[in-house]
C-alpha cells in the first residue's frame, strides 16, 4: 500500500486502528493472517469429513501435481486419424473403429469428467445399467465448460476383459462397471476421460429438494404428456418454472413425448444439471450442508479425496463455477439413426463423424480426416 493509500485508511477508524503504529499494524495483519488460514483449514476439514461418505474406487494415482493458480499449458498435436475405408458388416466397422490404434484426444488444460446416472437399486454397484452419459469438460484456457450427452441406446462393440461383445453402449457398465463403460466411450469418441463420478438418479429428488427446487422452462406438450402419464396431474407449464425433486425426475426422464426420443431425452437431463448447478450457486450453507450429505452417500468415484479437495480449491480461487457453459449435440441427422436389433431398439452411430463433433466441441479442434472414401456405417445395413 503506498502512502496516499495509507493517509486515506488513516481517516476512518479501521484505518487508524490498522496503521497507529508498526507494531500494531503487524499484530494485527499477523492476526487476519492466522484467522484465514484457520477459517480455511476448518472449511478444508468439514469438506474432507464430507467426503468419507463417497464410496471410492481403489486408485493408486497420487493427487495431481497442481497449484492454485489456472495454469494454461501449451497444446500437444497429434497425429491424423485414419478412416474406416472397408467393413464386412456393421458389427466389422464398430470393432475397427474402436480398435483402429488412434490416438484419443487429451489436454492438460481440460479437465474430462464423465457423470453416470445409474438404475441400479444404490447407484454403486456393477449390476445397474448406465441410464444416463453426460461428458463435463472444463476447459481453462477457454473458460467453458462443455456438456456432450451420450445415446444410452447406442450400438457399439464393447471388449469385456478381452472378450468381444455388441450391445448398447449402457449395457458396458453392467459387465464391466466404469472401467469397462469408459474404454467403449474413449475408443467410439476418441477422448481421454480423466474420472467419472456415479450416482443414483433417483437420489437427485432428494439433493433438489435440499437446494430448495430449480428453475427451468417447461414446454406446454411436455407438461401435458407428464399430466397424461404420471401421477403429476397439475404439472407446472411455462418459462422459469420452480420444480421440486420428483417433479425433475419425471422431466428430465420423459423421452417418449418427442419423436425422437432419447435425443430430447438427453436435452431435458442436460437443462435439469445445469438448472441445478444454478440452484447450487444461490444455495445457502444450510442448504449445500444438506445436499451434500444427501449426495455423497449415493456417489462412486475414482476422483480421491485429495484431488477432490484439490480442484476445490482451484475452482473457489479461478472461478470456474462462473465458466460459461455450452453444449455439444451429436443428435443431429446426419450422425445417427435409430432401428432394432432383433426385437430391441437402438441408436446405430456414425462414430467417425461424432467423434469428430465431439473432439471439436471439447478441444475446439480435432485429429479425425474423414476421408472421401470411407465406409458409412449406415450403408452396412442392420445386424
Amino acid at each position: 500500500m503506498n502512502q496516499t493509500e495509507q493517509q486515506k485508511e488513516k481517516g476512518n477508524p479501521i484505518g487508524r486502528f490498522f496503521w497507529t503504529n508498526k507494531r500494531r499494524r503487524a499484530k494485527n495483519l499477523y492476526f487476519l493472517l492466522m484467522l484465514t488460514v484457520v477459517i480455511f483449514a476448518v472449511g478444508l476439514a468439514y469438506v474432507s469429513a464430507k467426503l468419507t461418505r463417497i464410496t471410492y474406487d481403489d486408485k493408486d494415482d497420487p493427487a495431481p501435481d497442481v497449484t492454485y493458480q489456472d495454469v494454461i499449458y501449451d497444446e500437444d498435436e497429434y497425429e491424423i486419424m485414419q478412416s474406416i475405408e472397408s467393413a464386412g458388416s456393421l458389427n466389422d466397422y464398430l470393432k475397427k473403429w474402436a480398435t483402429n490404434g488412434g490416438t484419443p484426444m487429451k489436454s492438460k488444460n481440460v479437465i474430462n469428467v464423465l457423470l453416470i446416472g445409474l438404475d441400479s437399486a444404490d447407484g454403486l454397484e456393477k449390476g445397474g445399467r448406465s441410464d444416463t452419459l453426460i461428458l463435463v469438460s472444463l476447459n481453462k484456457k477457454t473458460k467453458k465448460i462443455n456438456m456432450t450427452s451420450f445415446f444410452r441406446d447406442t450400438w457399439t462393440y464393447i471388449n469385456v476383459r478381452g472378450k468381444d461383445m455388441y450391445g448398447k453402449i449402457n449395457s458396458s457398465y453392467f459387465y464391466g462397471g466404469a472401467e469397462t463403460l469408459i474404454d467403449t466411450l474413449e475408443k467410439d469418441f476418441k477422448i481421454d476421460i480423466d474420472y467419472y463420478v456415479a450416482v443414483d438418479f433417483s437420489s437427485f429428488t432428494d439433493i433438489i429438494n435440499a437446494l430448495g427446487g430449480l428453475t427451468i422452462d417447461v414446454e406446454e406438450y411436455e407438461a401435458n404428456y407428464i399430466r397424461r402419464t404420471s401421477v403429476h396431474k397439475d404439472f407446472p407449464v411455462g418459462e422459469k418454472v420452480r420444480l421440486n425433486g420428483w417433479e425433475a425426475l419425471v422431466y428430465a426422464r420423459i423421452r417418449k413425448s418427442d419423436s425422437d426420443s432419447d435425443v430430447s431425452r438427453t436435452r431435458r437431463q442436460r437443462k435439469v444439471i445445469m438448472a441445478l448447478m444454478e440452484s447450487a450457486k444461490g444455495a445457502s450453507l444450510s442448504q449445500l450442508n444438506a445436499a451434500v450429505d444427501t449426495l455423497f452417500k449415493y456417489v462412486k468415484t475414482d476422483i480421491t479425496k485429495m484431488e477432490i479437495l484439490s480442484y476445490g480449491a482451484q475452482a473457489l480461487t479461478n472461478g470456474w463455477m462462473n465458466y460459461e457453459v455450452q453444449q455439444t449435440t451429436i443428435a443431429d441427422e446426419d450422425v445417427f439413426r435409430t432401428g432394432y436389433v432383433g426385437s430391441s431398439s437402438v441408436v446405430f452411430m456414425d462414430f467417425e463423424l461424432a467423434a469428430q463433433r465431439v473432439q471439436t466441441g471439447i478441444y475446439g479442434e480435432s485429429n479425425i480426416v474423414l476421408s472421401p472414401d470411407r465406409v458409412i456405417p449406415f450403408n452396412l445395413g442392420k445386424y
